[in-house]
């Protein structure tokens, strides 16, 4: 019925997720949403992405380098009634309120986090000035155009290979993100951020861990197989 991750140090328990098969969260997952109706005296704007309520994506969530057209930065200029939409869900439903939604991608992976049509890079600030430098360097070298990338604290000593990895499987990613977006069937799940278990796995285990345990053959699968 449900899933538990226990992170252990020093024999001592420090962090302990549990969640539930009825919670999935849909935090993260990209959808082609179609805009019901648009509200001007609140901002925003109601989308269908086909979980049932509509979500809301608010003027402040906008991408306006794709949907502004240099006009002034209001939501009934940016979208109409039955235009299609790409959104990313940044917070679950909560009783009668629906999702709330961002049209700003961004598509987590191991050391970095890809903003495709982002312009701006950021560098966690957790980093040691030598390594942010560092790792803006080699950046350079493997990030595509017109992509921004913000690097998380994980990536301190990952190699030139670590983040090219990164930023070919997160390119692959929006590719098929962009080619179902050209399919235009909206509403649609695009796609859908892993299980609660892959998330630790990609978000926490590093080379500071000794071990990971695993039990039941389907944990096990889904852990292998990323």
């Amino acid at each position: 019925d449900y899933t538990q991750i226990a992170v252990i140090e020093d024999n001592v328990l420090v962090e302990h997720y549990v969640a539930r098969e009825s919670q999935v969260s849909i935090i993260g997952n990209v959808y082609l949403g179609k805009v019901q109706n648009v509200l001007p005296s609140m901002e925003a704007a109601f989308v269908d992405i086909g979980a049932g309520r509509n979500a809301v994506l608010y003027a402040g969530e906008v991408d306006w380098t794709t949907l502004g057209n240099g006009k002034a930065r209001k939501i009934e200029d940016a979208l109409t009634p039955g235009q299609t939409i790409l959104v990313q869900v940044s917070k679950d439903p909560i009783g009668q309120k629906g999702a709330r939604l961002t049209s700003q991608i961004s598509l987590p992976g191991r050391f970095l986090v890809l903003v495709p049509g982002g312009q701006t890079s950021g560098i966690s600030r957790k980093l040691p000035e030598n390594e942010r430098t560092r790792l803006k360097t080699l950046l350079k070298e493997v990030l595509p155009d017109n992509t921004g990338v913000i690097v998380r604290t994980a990536a301190e000593g990952a190699t030139e290979d670590q983040l090219t990895r990164d930023v070919t499987a997160l390119t692959a990613r929006w590719e098929v993100i962009e080619g179902k977006v050209a399919a235009g069937k909206a509403p649609e799940l695009l796609y859908s951020e892993p299980d609660l278990m892959i998330k630790v796995v990609r978000d926490l285990f590093n080379e500071d861990f000794h071990g990971l345990v695993v039990e039941g053959d389907d944990a096990w699968d889904m852990v292998k197989g990323y």
